[in-house]
């Protein structure tokens, strides 16, 4: 993270904690948005509020000033509401004047697509950048901090119902999605305490706004919509943040072009989208991802009051057999656990139920929990919250005013997470301050999110400390390639080596004579390739022999090499390698993300690769422990054993090589992309018998 992008969000006190603002364009036409924001402002801003109006002498009673420059004060913060050409001009007279930071609603800037709004907006980001003086927008709604009671924007009408401030957070980029997102939010019972919306981002961005808001101590929950991830350092440093201060980032952003992470000669990149990367640094850093805004708004209702589970363990209280077989399959979906319960845990239970009931989970007490003692059902209840068997529970409510509803209201207020759900009035609970759903399957998708976060571990080391003797050596090595598309295999394997990525033996030969000698060096059988910087890829163009194991094999298998010449390929050399006995063939691989920067790929390899593409994705720096964890679990973990497949020591060793790989990558930014394939797994370890890197 740069040290710019630390001064930003540690500037933006003034912005969204402001004691004084004034508010450029403020008007008192009905329905104007001048209007709309000043009133919003007026109704209950504990600080100073100043209108400025060059064509008012007063805006709803308050005395107006013509401009920033004849303010009785400097101010914390300006809300712009002018055309966009005159913006430039006005923050010029607002840095004169004194005036802290500014928040720019006008429209008309870049998203116009004008020459005219380019310039105006570049000139904004200039000036900001010039005078480190913050700046939210263009082209945004607004924000609000109900823990300050300020609500600068037009989201509300100035005679709505405020949001009961809470620990919720919405960040925006799109001011009227993220008005449609805090109204929904407001709706379904979210404690929404603090809002904002970025715009064009010609200054602050999003990430920036994420990280101050981490960093409030009133805020537990951020949830996030993103049109695009400007700013990924500061994204990530939030994220990281967050999770010290085990509080909760949510984000829902549309899924990326799988198109912007194609290259042409990287195997890697071709089995990994950028979307696919966004999911796995969101998994790496304790980011939630949601699948939809109706998703990003139940997991932060769940997650505002800030409770956590032990395991993965849930019970279901039901009188619905159908519900129950539901949450079963939606379980075994987001990978809870729904496991029968112990028999002294059903001997408690089963008395307080129909005979015909089943206590073993889900707990069914079947439709005839209308004729059972409303006691019993939440006698039930409280045996399922009190066990250590659960970590949490989801229960089934006829109704958000009944017997039962008050019985998880009680009970609710204990550690244990539970998740009602309500058939009739869900939002009779939810205004009882608890989060209640209408759908089972959200209700387990908001307790799979609750066990992530629960479960999420340190996103690893925050930097990376370069080799500078090692890393030099690696530029000056690869610098023989300079100018071609690839780097030679055995040049790209020199390097690996250095990096602690065991390769195979092999020699760099340009005779017959010299192959055959390295044949007699290195034992048993080899195999013969061409090194070319025009055959990224020798087994589909012929480049490559197998299983030699005799001086005439060698020397006939040269000759056919060299022919490769006749057709205009041009032959640096051929690589005689021994030849590696595997019970499994994996892959290494890096690639540059455009957004997030290099991402190391571990997975299935050979020709298995792009049919089975789905590695395991690891952002750079992170632990070992992280990558052994993503490794086991490839292939849904049916790759993992001890005889035929990955032991312990075959998985740290990968680990340990893809840590090796991410060094590289992190040393040397001119690396474009790494393809180790295949890795071979031997009895007595891993050894890299294939290798591919690209140069921007």
């Amino acid at each position: 993270m740069t040290d710019l992008a630390v001064a930003r969000w540690t500037r933006l006190g003034p912005v969204f904690s402001p004691d004084s603002i004034a508010v450029v364009g403020a008007s008192a036409t009905p329905y104007a948005i001048g209007n709309t924001v000043y009133a919003n402002l007026r109704r209950d801003f504990p600080g100073r509020l100043y209108p400025v109006n060059p064509r008012r002498a007063e805006v709803l009673g308050d005395r107006a000033y013509p401009d920033v420059a004849d303010l009785p004060e400097p101010v914390d913060l300006v809300i712009v509401l002018i055309p966009a050409r005159d913006v430039p001009a006005l923050l010029e007279r607002c840095i004169a004047a004194g005036h802290r930071s500014a928040y720019i609603i006008s429209s008309a800037f870049s998203e116009a697509g004008t020459d005219e709004g380019r310039a105006a907006q570049a000139a904004v980001s200039e000036i900001a950048a010039r005078h480190a003086f913050p700046v939210v927008g263009p082209n945004c709604i607004g924000f609000m901090n109900g823990h300050r009671t300020t609500m600068a924007n037009f989201s509300l009408q100035p005679d709505a119902e405020r949001p009961l401030a809470g620990p919720v957070a919405i960040v925006s980029q799109s001011g009227g999605f993220g008005s449609f997102i805090l109204n929904r939010a407001v709706v379904e019972r979210a404690r929404v305490g603090f809002f904002a919306s970025t715009g064009n981002e010609a200054d602050v961005t999003i990430a920036d706004v994420i990280r101050y808001a981490v960093e409030q101590p009133e805020i537990g929950v951020i949830a996030t919509f993103a049109e695009a991830t400007r700013d990924p350092a500061t994204l990530l440093e939030a994220a990281r943040r967050a999770a010290e201060l085990d509080k909760v980032i949510i984000s829902v952003t549309p899924a990326s072009s799988e198109a912007v992470a194609r290259a042409a000669l990287s195997h890697t990149a071709s089995v990994v989208g950028s979307s696919q990367v966004y999911d796995a640094v969101c998994d790496q850093y304790g980011i939630v991802r949601a699948g939809s805004i109706a998703e990003l708004i139940d997991y932060a209702t769940f997650l505002q009051d800030g409770k956590r589970m032990r395991g993965r363990r849930i019970a279901v209280l039901t009188s619905s057999g159908g519900a129950g077989v539901l949450a079963a399959s939606n379980v075994a979906e987001t990978g809870l656990e729904m496991p029968e319960l112990s028999p002294p845990l059903q001997a408690r239970i089963s008395p307080l139920m129909p005979s015909f009931g089943s206590a073993r989970n889900p707990v069914d007490t079947t439709a005839a929990v209308t004729a059972m003692a409303p006691e019993n059902w939440g006698l039930i209840l409280g045996e399922l919250c009190a066990s250590d068997e659960i970590d949490a529970v989801m229960a089934l409510v006829w109704g958000g005013d009944s017997d039962h509803a008050d019985t998880v209201v009680k009970l609710y207020e204990q550690d244990k997470p539970i998740a009602p759900v309500v058939t009739i009035g869900p939002e009779k609970l939810a205004d009882r301050g608890l989060p209640a759903f209408a759908d089972p399957t959200r209700a387990i998708r908001a307790l799979s999110a609750m066990a992530a976060v629960s479960a999420r571990a340190p996103a690893g080391p925050p930097t990376h400390a370069v080799d500078q003797e090692r890393a030099d050596w690696a530029r000056a090595t690869l610098a023989e390639a300079a100018g071609e598309p690839i780097v030679l295999e055995a040049t790209s394997k020199r390097v690996l080596a250095r990096y602690g990525i065991p390769v195979t033996r092999e020699v760099v030969c340009h005779t017959e004579d010299e192959a055959v000698a390295a044949l007699a060096e290195i034992g048993g059988r080899v195999a013969l390739k061409v090194q070319s910087y025009d055959l990224p890829h020798k087994s589909d163009s012929g480049g490559l022999v197998l299983g030699l194991a005799t001086p005439d094999e060698v020397r006939a298998a040269y000759r056919r090499l060299a022919r490769l010449g006749d057709g205009g390929v041009r032959l640096h050399s051929l690589l005689v390698q021994e030849m590696v006995p595997a019970r499994l063939e994996m892959a290494i691989g890096m690639h540059r993300d455009p957004v997030f920067g290099p991402v190391v790929a571990v997975g299935l390899g050979g020709s298995l690769i792009e049919v089975i593409g789905e590695p395991a994705l690891l952002h750079p720096p992170f632990t070992r422990e992280r990558a052994v964890g993503l490794i086991t679990r490839l292939a849904g973990g049916r790759i993992t054993h001890a005889v035929r497949g990955l032991g312990a020591d075959h998985i740290a060793r990968l680990a340990d090589a893809a840590r090796g790989l991410a060094t590289l990558a992190l040393d040397l930014p001119e690396l474009e992309s790494v393809d180790i394939n295949p890795v071979m797994v031997t009895d007595t370890g891993i050894v890299a018998a294939d290798a591919l890197m690209v140069l921007r």
